[in-house]
This record gives C-alpha cells, sequence and structure tokens, in this order.
C-alpha cells in the first residue's frame, strides 16, 4: 500500500511536470510568433528609411539587404517585453475562458505554482532581453556600420543629380 501511494505521487508530479512544459511551450511559442511579427514591421518600416543607401548614396543592394537584416537585432529587444506580456495575456485568457486553471485547482495544484511558473517563464524571458542587449545588439550594430565604411564607392549615380553640374568623372 506505501509503494502504491510513492508510485501515485511520482505519477501526479510527473503528469504535473508535463503540463507544466506544455505551459511554458506554449507561452513561448505565442512569445515567438508575436515577436517575430511585430519585429518584421518594424523592420519593414525602417527597411523604407534605409532606402537612401541605395538611391543616394551608391550602395549596391545586397549591401542594402544586409544591413538592414543586421538592423534586426537593434529592433527585436525593444519588443521582448511586450510580445511575452501579450503572449501571458493570451495564454491566460485562453485557459481561463476553457476553464482549465479550475481544473488544475480542483486536482490539487495549487495557485502560488502556477505563478511560480510564469515567474520562470519571465526570468527566461529577461535573459533573453538581456542576451541580445548587452551582446547581440551591439555587436550586429557595429558590424552593419562596418559593412557601410568597408563598402567601396561602385557607382556614379549618386554624382548624377538633376539641374546640377558635377564634374566628378572626367569625360562623362
Amino acid at each position: 500500500l506505501f509503494y502504491g501511494c510513492i508510485n501515485y505521487i511520482q505519477y501526479i508530479l510527473m503528469l504535473q511536470k508535463k503540463i507544466y512544459q506544455n505551459f511554458l511551450k506554449e507561452i513561448f511559442k505565442t512569445f515567438l510568433v508575436i515577436l517575430f511579427g511585430l519585429s518584421l514591421i518594424a523592420l519593414t518600416v525602417r527597411s523604407v528609411s534605409f532606402l537612401d543607401l541605395i538611391v543616394d548614396s551608391g550602395y549596391p543592394v545586397g549591401i542594402y539587404f544586409k544591413y538592414s537584416l543586421l538592423n534586426l537585432f537593434g529592433i527585436t529587444p525593444k519588443f521582448i517585453p511586450l510580445s511575452f506580456l501579450l503572449a501571458l495575456t493570451i495564454f491566460i485568457l485562453k485557459h481561463v475562458q476553457d476553464s482549465e486553471f479550475v481544473i488544475l485547482w480542483t486536482s490539487g495544484v495549487k495557485k502560488i505554482q502556477v505563478t511560480n511558473l510564469f515567474l520562470s517563464a519571465s526570468i527566461l524571458v529577461l535573459v533573453l532581453y538581456l542576451l541580445f542587449s548587452i551582446f547581440l545588439t551591439p555587436l550586429a550594430l557595429n558590424k552593419s556600420r562596418m559593412l557601410l565604411s568597408n563598402e567601396n564607392f561602385n557607382s556614379f549615380l549618386p554624382t548624377i543629380k538633376t539641374q546640377q553640374f558635377s564634374d566628378s568623372f572626367d569625360g562623362f
């Protein structure tokens, strides 16, 4: 009888662990989708402002795309807190609407355990935010600046402007 009770308790703990892992997966999937969507929208808007690299400065299209993609690392950390808040809110509203939290609480799971799960997810997102902000963003933005500074002048389009005389090229 004693071993049966221990096996039952181990089974319940394993089941709770699986439920918590499923909760974390669901939260982080939603978080990543929201983060990717918001970052992609902001990157598109910012990339339009980078078009003057091609038009005015004469950089090649490949440099424009590399520069724009490297600036994604500068955009993404700004949306991490908002994305996590939205993901957590969507998760909670979905499970409250489906009465899954009531089922958990009536089966013996304490509310503090679910709160600790949210806290641990928040700490993971904080570590991700710090990783981006401290290491990846400065590295990527520095690389994007180096990309522009190392590129040689290879176009004469910026020297030709309407209603302006430019004698940059001899015999042109």
